[in-house]
């Protein structure tokens, strides 16, 4: 590979990089120009929020949650995400009941679904009404991908271990052996 292959390459990830923070920046001023936003200061910054994403948080914190608010996915950022175990959450609004809007969401959850994440979605009138509940249902869904992921884990440690295990076998019987002569 040449170096001018290498140059462009790296220049378009550059390129890309600024884009995405630009999209970002510009979801936080259109978020920031609707009624009723607030600037919510959290562990990862302050981040814009519409009214049910306000109270949708302020619900799964109450829950003991820490949800990374408008967490980018590749091309695409969502409301509230779990990196750890690729949980995505939605609150929609009024937008969302629109037909366009709809079939885009839909377009966008299979992107991500396609890369390993789970999208649960709300709906603004019950997040209005039962924030609670949703961020209930929330902790739940977390629970159970978390032991999920833990049980998958120690599954695979225990493959590593007795593929560690059969490699190292012959060789302690060569070992044996030659402690014997």
């Amino acid at each position: 590979m040449s170096r001018y292959s290498v140059g462009r390459r790296i220049a378009k990830e550059i390129m890309r990089e600024e884009g995405r923070k630009a999209t970002g920046r510009r979801i936080q001023k259109e978020a920031a120009a609707r009624p009723e936003s607030k600037l919510v200061k959290t562990p990862f910054g302050e981040v814009w929020m519409s009214p049910i994403e306000f109270k949708l948080y302020e619900a799964m914190r109450q829950e003991g949650l820490s949800p990374t608010p408008q967490h980018r996915i590749e091309a695409y950022f969502v409301d509230f995400a779990f990196p750890d175990i690729k949980l995505a959450i939605e609150a929609d609004g009024l937008a969302f009941h629109t037909g366009d809007r709809r079939e885009r969401d839909r377009n966008r959850d299979r992107f991500l679904a396609r890369r390993g994440w789970t999208v649960k979605r709300f709906h603004g009138t019950t997040i209005h009404h039962k924030a609670g509940n949703c961020a209930y249902v929330i902790k739940q869904e977390v629970d159970t991908h978390r032991r999920h992921a833990l049980a998958h884990s120690k599954q695979k440690e225990k493959e590593r271990q007795a593929r560690n295990e059969a490699i190292a076998r012959p060789f302690r019987k060569i070992a044996r052996l030659l402690r014997r002569s």
